[in-house]
């Protein structure tokens, strides 16, 4: 008997990324996982962003940083990382460790664990000619950064990020906060030094500098040449990253959520996206266009997008649903898929859901741009292992031997 499908319920898949970014404040217990990941099943996401390390903590085991103080109220077996791939993958959705790199606190309170960055390496901190900064989030900096100037650090990130892609069965690993805070910092005299040292291999007829304010004023008359380092100091970092991920898990997907504005990123912040896709150093990119004219989202979008496909790799397009009402969301969604962007990322399920509370939003979204299902694009050139091949450290709970 030939039957028909109900042309209501049945739609042909799409082929598109469908994130959401998940807060670390959504995966602080199990309950709050479950629910994450029924939202996501429910409404057609295929892709989690789960921020795995916050602020210079782990939300998974780590050996290198201290637990999240947030999960101080669960037992030391609780893995919310592990947790969150084990409930995902069963519902065929993918995971990727959301990762803030080089913002590493914020808040009146200093860290509790004295194996904070904070407290273990304040000498890693990244600051402002006068030799300040501060943990009190502002319009201008978000709270405390490491420099990526300094090898130490570049070392140290390196490491988190391998930690988490050879214990834990990731589907991606994602950038946040990979620059310095804006175009005042580094001029911590470690940076400042090597920035000067290299200027003299370089030139050896170039002054040594030996006092930090000599090495200040240096900077600001070779300034182009000080930018221009600044930034390699960021890239070096990524490609690292990214080149080690790639080789212990094969088709793990690198990507980054940056300043839509390249000008801005690029310039004041030493976040170079373009030059990253273009080296190879990401599978996609993910413009923070977060908003509300869209207009100028779609302008950000296509410029990401352009520089994404001239690459060979993927754009997504990050739209900043938690403060724009539906319908502007729908009109961005609508705009980003017309521009050819191969993915959608909302921040953030817990803006969204008011954590978990509401699914009136979403319902509504959902309704208009997520009817028909979606399949994950592919990525001809980041084709993974054949999984007898994986690192060894992997168990089929979604971790390894550093995850209990």
């Amino acid at each position: 008997m030939i039957t028909t499908r109900d042309p209501e319920s049945y739609r042909e898949p799409m082929t598109e990324v469908r994130a959401l970014w998940v807060v670390r404040t959504s995966i602080t217990s199990p309950d709050k996982i479950a629910n994450v990941v029924a939202t996501a099943k429910r409404y057609g996401i295929n892709t989690l962003f789960v921020q795995a390390r916050g602020r210079g903590d782990a939300y998974y085991a780590s050996t290198l940083e201290p637990r999240a103080e947030e999960l101080s109220g669960q037992p030391t077996s609780f893995d919310p990382l592990a947790t969150i791939i084990a409930s995902a993958h069963a519902a065929g959705i993918q995971v990727h460790a959301w990762m803030n790199t080089d913002l590493i606190w914020s808040g009146v309170h200093k860290p509790r664990s004295a194996e904070h960055i904070v407290n273990s390496h304040p000498d890693w901190l990244a600051r402002t000619s006068d030799g300040s900064c501060s943990p009190i989030a502002s319009s201008q900096c978000e709270g405390l950064f490491v420099t990526p100037a300094n090898p130490d650090v570049r070392r140290h990130n390196h490491d988190v990020f391998l930690e988490v892609v050879r214990n834990y069965q990731l589907d991606g690993i994602h950038f946040d906060y990979i620059r310095y805070p804006n175009a005042d910092y580094d001029y911590g005299p470690a940076t400042t030094s090597a920035f000067c040292a290299f200027m003299k291999a370089t030139d050896p007829a170039a002054p040594v500098k030996s006092s930090q304010s000599a090495r200040v004023h240096y900077i600001k008359a070779h300034f182009d040449s000080w930018t221009d380092w600044r930034r390699a100091q960021v890239t070096d970092m990524v490609e690292s990253i990214s080149r080690d991920a790639h080789a212990a898990r094969p088709g793990i997907v690198v990507s980054a959520a940056v300043f839509a504005d390249w000008k801005d990123a690029t310039e004041g912040r030493g976040q170079d996206w373009k030059r990253w896709l273009a080296d190879g150093a990401l599978d996609a990119i993910v413009p923070m266009a977060y908003g509300p004219n869209t207009s100028k989202v779609a302008a950000q979008i296509a410029d990401a997008s352009a520089a994404a496909s001239s690459a060979g790799r993927l754009c997504y397009a990050g739209i900043g649903a938690w403060h724009i009402p539906v319908e502007s969301a729908v009109a961005k969604i609508e705009a980003a898929r017309a521009i050819g962007a191969q993915g959608i990322a909302l921040f953030s399920y817990g803006g969204v859901t008011r954590d978990g509370e509401s699914a009136a939003y979403l319902d509504k979204l959902a309704h208009r741009c997520f009817a028909r299902p979606a399949t994950l694009p592919s990525m001809s050139w980041n084709v993974p292992a054949p999984a007898a091949t994986l690192a060894s450290g992997d168990s089929a709970s979604g971790h390894g031997a550093a995850g209990h």
